[in-house]
């Protein structure tokens, strides 16, 4: 029943959301145990078990300290920033802010809540755009029927650890300003590189404000005295933030007089990328609202570092940079935001060595800026192939793709480094996370470098590059994909599986094999065993999909090289926890296998911010990891890490692959579907820098009628050279006219008149493409380039219309496809000409007697 009403609560607070620019639009009020992070450019808290006093803050200015008191972080729950006494009358201090309370909360604010007969209290955390700070308002309510005096103590724990080494610093000098409204604590230890971490007043005054230089436990108080009628609030504002010692008062000046325009162009800032710049409106309103909220978690983690706001894992947790997490969410982002892909790669190449090896982190440590690059046994050689690819077919981008094909170019080089004889990635770790030291050849690396060579292959052609080599390299990218399914498939697992070092079989299914379903790597039957492996072994339908299964990592320890507990326990972290990323590979594989209602129930109840809200131990959160242990109740279903980057990211890829979206490597088409109840989808998706609004409408799983523009269209293609266009409509039904569903080379034009389809592809010489026409009817000849075509073409017979498959051997210029129908077919009609019952194939040379 609570579950229900909380939904309730999201599609009030998200409805209005059209109108209005007011954070709790987006806000989800929730009262039962959560974790929260919750941050903007500069600071990031961390709350744990609903407690509106943090755990942890995070400051990224002038370099990355925090204040945290823990001492170990599996028990970081246990420690607080902050001490809030409130004394109400004669009775003694009570120490508050401790117990679980209700929020109301989005990724850039939060509000908690509590009451009882003798008063209320809210404390909301606000957060500055320009400038280092947060604001803490607390509010402190009256509620009994007579006038009684409040006393409220306020101490903020002010020794801060250092990053990347956590260390303790206590040393401080500690002033108060004249007016007792603000406390400087001023650090000379270079490595906070000097931090003042201040604490300014900007609501009622104090009665005293006092400090603790102690090396101990050094601390910031205000105390607060005011008589309260029935009714009346003691109201509370407080600025926390962290700068360089000579800026400090310039900085808190100006805070004081400004805070309210600061956070008000923060929260402009994050909710413009919501709600103006792109479009996703489904008609159904938890989609919508659980849209706008991993947009909001992907906007909201950027942070200050080196002169820079760049992307970072999560608001509180981490306090460096990782090309990782930025690379996999922009996989996403390439959909919606070009702009935002654009500077997150030139940032990664600009942080590359002199010999072009791209970082793998970047972060503050010991008093300097250290940058770790990427080694060979690194995924994100891999990855940064394909977010270039991906870039490239959204924006069109030739200029700044040239200055990135030098960085991609060594990535490709240095990843193959440890590609075998076998003609199969080998790696120490053994998927997807970075934790082993057991050489042996990996499904997951081999998967991702097929797929990487693929996509430098289109990189190299769009570009005019290394044309030469690119025969080799698709060779390559083919014989791997054979040792792939010859070697790492196993008939009794049904899996794609790794070995060890020592040559044994690891008889553990890992998430990162399901890759190879999205990318299109095995045929119809081990792609239908691998889905049902995955389906058997690791789905759990209330969470989501394990990371491995068995879990039992906790035995292999010293065989894997394992460091200490780094694997998690059961059911947890590499254990057998939940990723995203793991998710959305297994949506995106039953994608690939056409079980699009299965697939979206699963992103919907799993992957969805209301999906998980609503599962076990549910709450507000797109995480890093969620606990699988369905034999303990109290576990079941918890996250950690609640607003993680690529969290928010994974969903929305998925959901774009859902919507049909497909990116082959060679192009970027739409395949639509609408879920059951969804009579119209739009999205924005850019497609050559252009920033197209595409509208699905209508009913059935097949394409009726095509329009970009204000001109109907024979291609759910989008051809490279598509200009000046916004708008692209495609309406489901039964075809009505011949339209180009599937290539994989690259599509220049399509256009069809007078029963004639003409497209125009390029690929390299001697590449082997197939092309794929839906039509109400059969043609009557198909040509390339004027002349006959050197390989057979089929008709398969589908319900209502036909499917012909053109194969294409390219010559290595713009080669034009050439389909005629003649004009007695009636290609209105789609009833006509269909195939006798049961006839599904038939080669071109068998035409005429059809």
């Amino acid at each position: 029943m609570m579950q229900a009403r909380i939904i309730c609560i999201i599609i009030i607070l998200y409805s209005g959301c059209k109108q209005s620019n007011d954070h709790h639009d987006l806000a989800v009020s929730f009262s039962n145990d959560a974790k929260i992070e919750v941050g903007g450019p500069f600071v990031g808290l961390a709350f744990h078990h609903s407690q509106m006093i943090p755990q942890r803050i995070s400051f990224y200015y002038p370099v990355a300290n925090s204040i945290d008191h823990s001492r170990d972080y599996w028990t970081r729950d246990t420690s607080y920033v902050m001490e809030l006494g409130l004394s109400i009358g004669d009775e003694p201090e009570r120490m508050i802010g401790h117990q679980e309370s209700r929020f109301e909360f989005t990724p850039y604010a939060v509000t908690f809540k509590e009451s009882n007969a003798e008063y209320s209290l809210a404390v909301d955390y606000r957060f500055c755009n320009d400038k280092p700070a947060v604001v803490q308002t607390i509010s402190i309510k009256n509620e009994s029927d007579e006038a009684q005096e409040f006393q409220f103590d306020y101490r903020l724990k002010t020794s801060i650890r250092t990053c990347h080494t956590y260390k303790a610093v206590n040393q401080a000098e500690v002033t108060i300003s004249d007016d007792q409204e603000v406390i400087y604590t001023y650090f000379s230890d270079p490595d906070t590189r000097r931090a003042c971490v201040f604490i300014a007043n900007a609501g009622e005054a104090p009665v005293s404000a006092m400090a603790n230089e102690a090396t101990d436990a050094p601390f910031s108080r205000y105390v607060y005295e005011k008589c309260l009628q029935p009714g009346e609030e003691l109201g509370v504002v407080l600025i926390i933030g962290s700068t360089g010692h000579e800026e400090s008062t310039a900085v808190v000046e100006y805070l004081i007089e400004n805070y309210k325009d600061e956070i008000a162009l923060y929260q402009e800032s994050v909710e413009s990328k919501l709600f103006e710049a792109s479009v996703v409106q489904t008609g159904n309103d938890l989609t919508d609202h659980s849209v706008a909220w991993a947009k909001a978690v992907m906007e909201a983690n950027k942070h200050y570092l080196d002169g820079e706001l760049v992307p970072m894992p999560c608001p509180a947790e981490y306090n460096f940079y990782f090309t990782h997490d930025v690379l996999v969410t922009d996989l996403a982002a390439a959909y919606f935001d070009i702009a935002r892909v654009r500077e997150d790669l030139d940032y990664i190449i600009r942080h590359a060595n002199e010999d072009n090896v791209i970082p793998h982190a970047y972060y503050w440590k010991d008093s300097t800026y250290v940058t770790e690059y990427a080694s060979s046994d690194n995924w994100n050689n891999f990855w940064l192939i394909l977010v270039a690819a991906s870039y490239l077919r959204h924006s069109g981008d030739i200029d700044f793709v040239s200055q990135l094909y030098p960085y991609v170019s060594k990535s490709l080089e240095r990843a193959l480094l440890t590609k075998e004889a076998d003609d199969l990635m080998w790696s120490y770790r053994p998927d997807w996370w970075d934790i082993g030291h057991n050489y042996g050849p990996r499904s997951y690396m081999t998967i991702l470098a097929i797929k990487a060579i693929r996509e430098y292959i289109f990189i190299s052609l769009m570009l005019d590059q290394n044309l030469a080599r690119l025969p080799e390299l698709a060779a390559m990218a083919d014989a791997m994909q054979v040792a792939l399914t010859e070697r790492l498939w196993d008939s009794e697992m049904n899996y794609l599986v790794n070995f060890h070092e020592d040559g044994s079989l690891d008889r553990h299914y890992y998430i990162g094999s399901l890759l190879a379903a999205h990318y299109s790597l095995l045929d119809a039957d081990k792609l239908s065993a691998l889905v049902n492996s995955a389906a058997t072994k690791m789905v759990d339908p209330k969470v989501g999909i394990y990371n491995a299964f068995p879990m039992d990592f906790e035995q292999w320890g010293e065989f894997m090289r394992f460091r200490g507990n780094e694997a998690g326990a059961k059911y947890y972290y590499f254990n057998g926890g939940i990723w995203p990323q793991g998710n959305a590979w297994y949506a995106l594989a039953l994608i690939a296998q056409d079980q699009l209602d299965k697939a979206y129930k699963f992103i919907d109840q799993v992957m969805s911010l209301h999906g998980v809200l609503n599962g076990p131990s549910g709450q507000p959160a797109y995480y890093e990891v969620r606990n699988a242990n369905k034999d303990n109740t109290s576990e079941y279903g918890k996250v950690d890490k609640p607003q993680f980057l690529w969290g928010g990211a994974w969903y929305l890829y998925s959901l774009y692959n859902l919507f049909g979206v497909r990116d082959n490597g060679w192009n970027i088409a739409l395949d639509p579907f609408l879920p059951a109840g969804w009579k119209q989808n739009k999205f924005t998706l850019f497609v050559n820098g252009e920033s197209l609004l595409v509208s699905v409408g209508g009913k059935g799983e097949t394409i009726k009628s095509i329009r970009i523009g204000a001109h109907d269209y024979h291609s759910a293609i989008f051809p490279i050279e598509l200009k000046d266009a916004s708008l692209a409509e495609f309406e489901l039904g039964t075809p009505q006219y011949p339209y180009l569903a599937e290539s994989d080379a690259i599509l220049h034009d399509c256009e069809y008149s007078t029963g004639i389809l003409i497209a125009t592809l390029s690929a390299f010489p001697g590449h082997r493409s197939e092309s794929v026409i839906a039509s109400p009817t059969v043609p009557g000849s198909v040509t390339l380039n004027g002349k006959p075509l050197e390989v057979d073409w089929t008709v398969e017979q589908e319900t209502d219309y036909y499917r012909i498959r053109v194969p294409v051997i390219h010559t290595g210029a713009l080669d034009e496809l050439r389909i005629s129908w003649s004009p007695e077919a009636g290609l209105s009609t789609s009833t006509q000409a269909l195939m006798p019952e049961g006839q599904v194939s038939l080669p071109h040379t068998a035409k005429a007697d059809i």
